[in-house]
């Protein structure tokens, strides 16, 4: 038997190699495709994961957008091509609300002016309690100022840089050359020519009454208006003009001036309104005064006029009794101050004096313009009662300064009226919902 040879190191160590390292198996085609489709799988987990994501990153994103940027610029309205966005009218519904909480608080902090404004300090918070209210007159207001600002434009008319500071100095009480005294405007009053059968219808004028001197007192007087007569004869002569007060030294330095400024802008800064927006205030102020005075130029400064007299009553059987007792040859004049209802005009026979168109409720104005002179009406039906008219006299003559400014306003508002009715002007109902609340009041304890 032959000796039993040992085996070498490197056969154990290939042994455990082997052990550890078995051969590779075979790879199919089976197999791959699964390994391609589960990579496949994981691409589009994560591709969606990621989409995810981004997705409501996005959304966030949006969302603190919309409420820091997109919301602000959304538009309420526009005219033309000029836009008005939120922001612009949030901001300047607040400074409305701001200059309404202002006046408030200037009348209660002082319980003597409170005591008599008690009616004005309701009406403010009545105001202040209807956000959509104070919100449609700005948006109104806002559009008009884009409209005369194209009238303007159109006009060649103006606003300077210069005159935007003189007229903001202006509204907090500055004039560099003295407070400026008013000048009298007043057109003197020019009667009518009467006959003398509209002689013979003015009504009495009564005796003056000489009172005793009364103490100087403390309480606030009661101005009583006196009713004008027309005065037979001609113009009434022009009365003599009192000298005109120099201007008044301001009491108000620039130094002054620019402290007052300063705080009010600090006042409203928490309201997004700054000086730009307090001199657009101003400058649309100016503009809109110098548009008004172009579009106004041409009204006539005088007009067909009337004068009547009417008895007031309760229903159309007393209107008609009252005409059966003028025909049977009463006194017009004495059956007023007996049977009328109208307080105002009794005690002068009914007598209303001369007044243009626009001034009676229109079933009076229509009737008493149509009538001839001396004519009496049949029953004239309107919201007070019954009147029964008789006309006195109609002529042309010059309009009072009242009356002048009302024809004035009346053009301007036809103008406005027409200009917003325009195809270029819309608004859109988002307004309605970005109404800002505040500033608000607290409401004054001593009501």
């Amino acid at each position: 038997m032959g000796t039993r040879r040992p085996l070498p190191l490197s056969f154990f160590s290939e042994r455990s190699s082997m052990a550890k390292n078995p051969s590779p198996s075979v790879t199919t085609k089976k197999h791959l495709a699964r390994i391609e489709k589960e990579r496949q799988q994981t691409r589009y987990l994560v591709a969606g994961v990621t989409a995810i994501f981004v997705l409501v990153f996005a959304l966030i994103a949006y969302g603190i957008l919309d409420q820091k940027v997109f919301q602000y610029q959304r538009v309420v309205a526009q005219v033309g091509n000029e836009k008005i966005t939120v922001r612009e009218f949030q901001t300047e519904t607040r400074f409305a609300r701001f200059l309404l909480v202002r006046q408030y608080e200037q009348i209660t902090s002082n319980p003597f002016l409170a005591q008599f404004y008690g009616q004005q300090i309701q009406q403010i918070e009545t105001q202040l309690a209807d956000p959509t209210n104070i919100g449609k007159r700005v948006l109104d207001q806002m559009i008009e100022d884009l409209l005369v600002a194209q009238e303007a434009k159109a006009r060649g008319i103006t606003v300077s840089d210069e005159e935007v500071e003189k007229g903001l100095q202006e509204a907090f009480g500055f004039y560099a050359n003295g407070t400026p005294t008013p000048a009298p405007t007043s057109t003197p009053f020019v009667t009518a020519t009467l006959n003398p059968t509209q002689e013979a219808w003015l009504p009495p004028t009564p005796t003056d009454t000489p009172t005793p001197t009364a103490e100087p007192a403390t309480s606030t007087p009661t101005l009583t208006p006196t009713a004008v007569t027309p005065t037979p004869g001609g113009p009434t002569p022009t009365p003599e003009a009192s000298p005109t007060p120099l201007p008044t030294p301001t009491e108000f330095t620039l130094e002054g001036y620019k402290t007052e400024l300063g705080t009010f802008l600090s006042t409203i800064k928490a309201l997004g309104y700054d000086e730009a927006h307090l001199r657009k205030y101003i400058y649309y102020s100016l503009l809109r005064k110098k548009v008004y005075d172009a579009i106004t130029a041409d009204v006539p400064t005088e007009g067909e006029k009337i004068w009547a007299r009417h008895i007031l009553v309760d229903t159309e059987e007393e209107a008609k009794q009252v005409i059966d007792r003028l025909n049977k040859g009463e006194d017009f004049a004495k059956l007023a101050s007996e049977v009328s209802k109208d307080t105002g005009s009794k005690d002068r026979g009914g007598d209303l004096g001369w007044f243009t168109k626009g001034v009676m409720v229109s079933e009076f104005e229509n009737a008493a313009f149509a009538l001839n002179i001396g004519q009496i009406s049949q029953p004239v039906k309107s919201q007070f009662g019954y009147h029964i008219i008789q006309l006195l006299g109609k002529q042309v003559l010059p309009l009072t300064d009242n009356e002048l400014n009302n024809a004035k306003q009346s053009r301007w508002n036809e103008w406005l009226t027409q200009a917003k009715a325009s195809d270029q002007v819309k608004t859109f109902d988002i307004w309605q919902t970005v109404v800002p609340t505040d500033p608000a009041v607290t409401p004054y304890a001593g009501q």
